[in-house]
């Protein structure tokens, strides 16, 4: 069940357009996301890039353990960081940027971060409304509907358009199923064979 409101998709696929027309990007284009955090004036670094951080923090996050986590955005003021895994692939370090940029776009109130008593770095949770809300987001601002419908038309495989948006099989698996192209694409051909 989604938890999503009423017209949010619409928003979201309005709000991919006019984000694609402000970075001078054609609707089939690939959009990078860091390319829209530069417009937005978010600032994207890696674990190196954080000054002061403890060779064993920087083991941990990009040695000892990179598959458990992706991505996090601090906001300081009116200025926000995102710090992403630079061991994650292209796609994923793709999906965790836009993700990110999601929740900002979206004004969700920022994770907090905790230290505990034992020094260990700990991060609040947004909640289920606003993740499924920056999944939906995200996933618009890396693949809108009026694309994806474009290229399966043209009869591309899910592989070849994800390598074109330089995402994950998952992500476009995830935008086939929300957007119901795949529902429409067949619509189309029952009817054309008519």
């Amino acid at each position: 069940m989604t938890l999503l409101r009423r017209g949010f998709k619409t928003w979201c696929e309005n709000a991919s357009r006019g984000y694609r027309r402000e970075l001078g990007l054609e609707p089939f284009d690939r959009l990078d996301p860091r390319l829209l955090a530069s417009k937005l004036d978010v600032k994207i670094w890696t674990p190196s890039d954080v000054p002061g951080l403890p060779r064993s923090a920087l083991r941990q996050l990009t040695k000892t353990d990179p598959s458990g986590w992706s991505a996090v955005t601090i906001c300081v003021e009116d200025k926000s960081l995102i710090i992403v895994n630079d061991q994650d692939s292209e796609e994923r370090q793709n999906n965790s940027l836009a993700h990110e940029i999601s929740h900002l776009v979206l004004e969700h109130k920022a994770a907090q971060v905790f230290v505990s008593p034992a020094g260990q770095m700990l991060l609040s949770e947004y909640d289920r409304v606003q993740e499924e809300e920056a999944n939906c987001l995200s996933g618009t601002l890396l693949v809108p509907r009026e694309a994806l419908l474009h290229f399966l038309t043209l009869e591309y495989d899910h592989a070849r358009i994800a390598r074109h948006f330089a995402v994950s099989r998952d992500v476009l698996l995830m935008r086939f199923n929300l957007t119901g192209v795949g529902k429409q694409l067949a619509s189309r051909k029952r009817s054309s064979s008519m």
